[in-house]
């Protein structure tokens, strides 16, 4: 009896792991990209560790959730950077950390790391590290909208596929916020674009007019 109680409880405990991870959030797509042309080869690239590179890839490697022991990864040197939103939730602040920047790679690489909620302001959030899952804290800078982008800049050209090394861009559940809403003009854009419509029609039937008196 005391077996099969222990093993209900390792199944359920077991399950509820499994639910937590599948409920971590990654970053669904890629918004922005800049190579800075420090690097040894024009980018993207980065490759896959342990592995090849430098080596050109697809800018996707960082949406990725790369669970095995062989993971992808986009290398950013000096002031190159990449911009990655959330489509189907935002990041808000939760209990603790609430972003993960993962980096592959002991070489002494470093990033800013910059969020925005509007998709135009950024603000800096912090440093992330290589050879790591960097933590960060939205609460360290007192960010309280949903963040719906983050930008990772690459400080420095170090390292054999030279730039910071991004393998993913991870959220934790308790930071998981609500989709993003679609940005609706503004009454004032919808009147003034109202406004050029009729005068456009006027001005139309103006030139006909005097084209054909």
């Amino acid at each position: 009896m005391m077996k099969r109680f222990l093993m209900i409880v390792v199944i359920s405990l077991m399950g509820s792991m499994s639910a937590q991870a599948a409920l971590i959030g990654y970053a669904d797509v890629v918004l922005d990209y800049f190579d800075s042309g420090a690097g040894p080869i024009a980018g993207p690239y980065g490759g896959t560790f342990p592995g090849a590179f430098p080596t050109l890839v697809s800018l996707d490697v960082v949406l990725e959730d790369d669970p095995g022991a062989v993971v992808d990864f986009l290398s950013l040197p000096t002031g190159s950077y990449i911009t990655v939103g959330f489509t189907d939730e935002t990041v808000i602040d939760g209990v603790g950390n609430d972003i993960f920047i993962q980096e592959v790679g002991a070489q002494g690489e470093r990033a800013e790391v910059w969020v925005s909620a509007n998709l135009v302001d950024f603000f800096l959030l912090g440093i992330a590290n290589d050879s790591t899952t960097t933590a960060f804290d939205l609460a360290t800078i007192g960010f309280t909208d949903a963040v719906q982008a983050i930008k990772i800049v690459g400080l420095d050209s170090l390292g054999g596929s030279p730039g910071f090394d991004v393998v993913n861009i991870q959220v934790l559940p308790g930071s998981i916020g609500e989709p993003p809403v679609p940005s609706v003009p503004a009454p004032s854009s919808i009147l003034l674009l109202g406004l050029g419509l009729i005068g456009l029609s006027l001005y139309r039937k103006k030139k006909v007019h005097h084209l054909n008196p």
